[in-house]
């Protein structure tokens, strides 16, 4: 298995003009409220990716976080469709490329160079900052219960030494889009069964 994070603090610019991508079918800034329906993104809590669960698993992810948050005294993220788009595109590029050894940099993509802060700032979140901070998890598990929704967050706040649950717990995080992608990142569970990779690239956006 393979996971990793990342934190920035941006100081931005004013009058800086910021060229980007819009996410379909809805402003790129736009909030897509906390998580719908969390009683029924529950029921996937432990399932693998598969091509008709995406969209509840992505649910079922925001919703093991905010539950993490909330059992610390933390406030809810809310989910904004342009790191939704970050985390997604960077998800599926993961899961077909499968450049996730161990050692290799899970954030940078090797074919297109892209970052967390090229794939979030092209995707339209928080344009022309006061200032803005953006954080990036990644995870990616195969076999019998390690490609799942809980237990990507359950490594990130639990298990992980390498900061992602600073990333998950942070006070000062406000947004969150999810990313969830049908098999594993790593080469070495490309024939596994069960395979997950999951991305969540967090924000906060002063304007």
């Amino acid at each position: 298995m393979k996971q990793s994070s990342r934190l920035l603090e941006v100081a931005a610019v004013a009058g800086v003009l910021t060229l980007s991508l819009q996410a379909m079918g809805a402003p790129a800034n736009a909030s897509v409220g906390v998580a719908p329906g969390c009683a029924a993104a529950s029921a996937y809590y432990d399932t693998a990716p598969a091509s008709a669960n995406i969209a509840m698993l992505r649910n079922a992810v925001h919703c093991l976080i905010d539950t993490e948050r909330a059992a610390v005294g933390l406030p809810a993220l809310t989910r904004k469709s342009a790191l939704d788009a970050a985390a997604s595109a960077h998800a599926g590029a993961a899961a077909s490329l499968k450049w996730w050894s161990p050692g290799a940099d899970s954030h940078t993509n090797p074919q297109t160079g892209s970052t967390p802060w090229s794939r979030i700032t092209g995707a339209g979140y928080c344009p022309n900052p006061v200032s803005w901070a953006y954080a990036e998890t990644t995870y990616t598990g195969w076999g019998t219960g390690y490609g799942t929704p809980r237990a990507a967050v359950h490594w990130w706040v639990h298990v992980s030494t390498y900061g992602h649950r600073q990333i998950v717990l942070s006070p000062t995080l406000t947004d969150l889009g999810v990313g969830v992608a049908v098999g594993a990142a790593n080469p070495a569970g490309a024939s596994g069964t069960g395979g997950g990779t999951y991305v969540v690239d967090f924000g906060r956006c002063q304007q």
